[in-house]
């Protein structure tokens, strides 16, 4: 499962933002943890990238249990006993919103809410009493 392109939507996720940063520890000297972040270690890692884990020299660092590059969950003795039921709650939930929901560009967006509110109209106009002409001629002229 490691290799499929929907895991590395995954990893990707969690390097820039996992839950990590909500866990409350008291640490015993100040230091700098951003090893996700560092430029140093991922180009461009501010940006949300799947496939960067295609390229050879992040194939080592993607390893969850043993990388220090890539720890969302923690590692060694601290290793989140949860961490492969967070990885299949977060498969699931993307398959359900990939397979259940149809994004939508700006052209297409314009045109569903054009179609949205031509069926509004269409159902006000059958709902309205058409004896009137005025209503009938309103809707005739619209071609609905």
């Amino acid at each position: 499962m490691s290799n499929c392109s929907f895991c590395q939507v995954i990893d990707e996720t969690l390097r820039l933002g996992g839950i990590a940063i909500w866990l409350m520890r008291e640490a015993k000297e100040d230091i700098q943890y951003q090893v996700h972040l560092d430029e140093n270690v991922y180009n461009g890692a501010l940006n949300f990238n799947p496939w960067r884990w295609m390229e050879p020299e992040n194939e080592e660092k993607r390893n969850r249990r043993t990388s220090p590059f890539y720890a969302p969950f923690g590692g060694g003795a601290r290793f989140c006993p949860g961490a492969e039921l967070a990885r299949l709650q977060i498969a699931l939930f993307l398959r359900y919103f990939v397979t259940t929901y149809r994004l939508l560009n700006e052209v297409e967006k314009r045109q569903f809410q054009l179609r949205r509110s031509l069926r509004r109209l269409r159902t006000r106009c059958s709902r309205s009493v058409l004896s009137s002409s005025g209503t009938e001629e309103r809707c005739r002229q619209r071609g609905i």
